[in-house]
């Protein structure tokens, strides 16, 4: 068996590269593809029925898309953190290298002008792009705008829209192009991301949920509703919410194939980090860790006219690895940079991941070592290593994925030489730069970038700001 299973690696990677191969040929028959990105805030892979036969959400429209494209049952966030990780889906650069770290508020670092993404390439190429988005957090200062021709988000004021109300922008945009047109778009909903009201009685607030006091504090405050304290209130909304926006996606899928766009296009769906429900403190949170349940994300590419159709790739894939397979398939350059690499099969032997940066508080003293809290994980197909910076000095806890992929029990095992130095050296980096500078070029926020009252007041109540 040690030279069988080898062997069958081997002979995976290379249909699957095949399957690559097969679809870019496509693209010289028939031309660039239309390019989809759905995705959907703060789902946890363990939330899509596909990958998890013990969901307590049904996703049936995810499902039916993983069965016409390729399912990527270890894709990883580099970061537990919304406008971070969408800078890596865009660039394919993880978060030490475009220097996007935290969310951006006061001391935040934006996308810089001078960074090339996903939407400026294909823009060049002459698509049509267009992306609407549901968060306030991915306003257009981030710098994710680049590229989008439209870029519909919400404003302060309005601090997050519906899904509903953000898929019938995407649809009124959709229908208004030319069958010709190749297009770009990207539809992000908002609707599993606290506070969890959006979902109205589908779990209803009665007098039947406990309310202790003491129980509430695990909740971060913008989570709480009606003073209940029990975790499965809130971990019952959430996988209605999931719900909610899987509904979402099937209406966006059944457009498509209204339009006559679903056979050609590929077809993005993933998420930018999970949800931690009740397995850590804080409770229903995220941004406070860098384990499983933050990091493990949903991704299923579903290639132009079936090709793939019904694979399921086990490697280790990132969010970093998108743009490269878009552009490989489009046949394009590679964004200058990237750390990512077409989805091909082969995976990455290991991927580093981080919670957010002093839990983006813009009125943390964040003074040196600057990374007071700040977890920072590596992770390979049968191990996790986390190190948390304390003030008593680095704490390491180490996971067995095979036989515990929630990462939920530590083992007694102790990091490696080489895996503390590598994370030493990740602490370091974010350590040694002021607060959202970048590796390459990023730019700090400040001037028109900076935080207002409205804004502020926006953010606290999406959970960004204490």
């Amino acid at each position: 068996m040690r030279r069988v299973l080898p062997a069958l690696c081997i002979i995976a990677a290379v249909v699957a590269g095949a399957g690559l191969m097969m679809a870019t040929g496509l693209n010289r028959r028939f031309g660039p593809p239309d390019v989809v990105l759905i995705t959907i805030d703060t789902l946890r892979a363990d939330h899509v029925g596909v990958l998890s036969s013990t969901s307590p959400a049904r996703t049936p429209s995810i499902d039916a898309l993983a069965a016409d494209g390729v399912l990527y049952t270890q894709a990883f966030s580099p970061i537990s953190v919304t406008g971070p990780a969408f800078a890596t889906l865009m660039t394919g650069q993880d978060p030490g290298t475009h220097g996007v770290v935290m969310n951006l508020f006061r001391g935040g670092a934006h996308l810089p002008a001078e960074a090339t993404t996903l939407a400026e390439r294909l823009h060049d190429r002459g698509f049509a792009t267009a992306a609407f988005v549901s968060g306030f957090t991915l306003r257009r200062a981030l710098g994710l705008d680049q590229g989008f021709a439209t870029y519909s988000a919400p404003s302060a004021r309005q601090r997050r829209r519906p899904g509903t109300d953000t898929l019938r922008r995407a649809l009124r945009w959709l229908w208004s192009l030319k069958p010709w047109q190749r297009m770009l778009l990207w539809f992000h909903t908002y609707d599993v991301h606290g506070p969890l009201t959006q979902v109205g009685d589908a779990v209803a607030a009665g007098p039947e949920w406990a309310r202790d006091p003491a129980q509430v504090a695990h909740l971060p405050e913008y989570q709480r509703i009606d003073g209940i304290s029990d975790p499965e209130f809130y971990a019952r909304r959430y996988a209605a919410a999931v719900e909610q926006a899987d509904a979402e996606v099937g209406a966006l899928i059944a457009a498509l194939k209204d339009a006559g766009r679903y056979d050609r296009a590929l077809i993005i769906f993933a998420s930018d980090h999970g949800e931690t429900l009740s397995e850590r403190e804080p409770w229903m949170d995220h941004g406070t860790h860098a384990s499983a349940e933050q990091l493990h994300v949903p991704l299923i590419v579903k290639y132009p006219r079936g090709a793939r159709a019904g694979q399921r790739v086990d490697a280790l894939v990132s969010l970093a690895d998108i743009a490269p397979t878009v552009l490989a398939l489009a046949g394009l350059d590679p964004l200058p940079g990237a750390d990512g690499r077409p989805l091909d099969g082969r995976g990455h032997v290991e991927l580093a991941g981080e919670s957010s940066h002093c839990k983006d508080e813009p009125t943390l003293d964040c003074a040196p070592p600057g990374v007071a809290g700040k977890e920072f994980s590596l992770r390979t197909a049968s191990r996790t290593v986390v190190r948390e910076s304390t003030g008593a000095g680095p704490r390491f806890t180490v996971y067995d994925r095979r036989a515990d992929p929630a990462e939920l029990h530590p083992t007694a095992e102790a990091p490696t030489a080489e895996e503390r130095v590598r994370l030493d050296a990740m602490a370091a980096d974010r350590a040694g730069r002021p607060l959202g500078a970048p590796a390459v070029g990023g730019q700090e926020a400040g001037g028109d970038d900076a935080v207002d009252a409205e804004e502020e007041a926006a953010l606290r109540a999406l959970g960004y700001v204490e």
